[in-house]
């Protein structure tokens, strides 16, 4: 039986066509993966930002990517985040098995029950999530060395030239210490493999999950927020819309009083209530991201 939150109907786990939802599922996940990716880049990029900045904020780093590497430099790194597909269904699937088992304990609230669903599915996901994550993140950056690399070369050739010319490498500081040979770095898959033979020959196969305690104090949290105030927006967003338009019609009597509809549609509700629960958890949780990106 469904729950009832303000009146705003939860969709339980027994209630979803399965054959239907963890397709879609993974295709939403895909999709949202797709079109996020090059803001996925571009924070990376910043918050690896040490000493003199490469960048100076958001629009001067999307404009050097595109100069500098063309658009494809926006989805560096890609082929290997698309793999999230596949861990990002068994979040969803654990989030709602999870979700469920917590019904058997009735002083548990919507809210409580989002909360440990998003937590535990964090927790598994983490194993699948990490060493994704390390490659990829490589993978952002890597790039930005071969423009690191190419401009101390082209300003040596200048100088040689105009002796007077000064020079602060600093101004183009490499935001990983993954070096690539030429090879390697011709083609999507030679980038790959070339990280992932850096990664095990400097740091062994931990190296590949490296950060991993820092990544579940991180995303643990940030899932178990982001379903909490995911739960709540909604509900919050269903009792102020029927407070503005539901209450002042049924006092006209032009409605009856135990009209329980919602003059917001429910998929109008979940898509403002989705982003404002991203960005209340990630205000809670930047910090910690920020350490887990350096340490990784």
């Amino acid at each position: 039986m469904p729950n009832d939150r303000g009146n705003f109907e939860v969709v339980e786990l027994s209630m979803l066509k399965k054959h239907m939802f963890f397709p879609l599922s993974g295709l939403g996940n895909f999709t949202a993966q797709t079109v996020l990716y090059p803001f996925v880049l571009l924070r990376t990029r910043l918050q690896l930002q040490e000493g003199a900045q490469v960048y100076r904020g958001l629009v001067h780093a999307i404009s050097s990517v595109v100069k500098e590497e063309g658009f494809r430099g926006l989805y560096s790194g890609y082929l290997i985040r698309s793999l999230h597909i596949f861990s990002g269904t068994i979040y969803v699937s654990t989030y709602e098995v999870a979700r469920q088992a917590c019904t058997v304990f009735p002083a548990l609230s919507p809210v409580h029950r989002s909360f440990v669903g998003g937590a535990v599915a964090s927790c598994v996901a983490q194993s699948f999530f990490v060493p994704i994550d390390v490659i990829s993140q490589h993978l952002m950056v890597v790039n930005r060395n071969r423009v690191h690399a190419a401009m101390v070369s082209n300003f040596d050739s200048i100088k040689k030239r105009n002796p007077n010319l000064s020079f602060n490498s600093n101004h183009f500081h490499p935001l990983t210490p993954v070096q690539l040979t030429q090879k390697e770095m011709s083609s999507n898959w030679g980038r790959l493999r070339g990280v992932i033979r850096y990664i095990k020959q400097t740091h062994g196969l931990q190296g590949f999950y490296k950060g991993y305690v820092i990544s579940m104090c991180t995303f643990v949290p940030s899932s178990a927020l982001w379903w909490s105030f995911y739960d709540k927006f909604c509900s919050l967003i269903h009792f102020i819309s029927k407070k503005i338009w539901v209450e002042p019609i049924q006092d006209s009597i032009v409605l009856s009083s135990n009209n329980e509809s919602s003059p917001v549609p429910r998929l109008i509700i979940q898509l403002i209530s989705a982003p404002l629960a991203g960005v209340s958890s990630a205000i809670i949780v930047n910090p910690l991201d920020v350490a887990r990106v350096r340490m990784q």
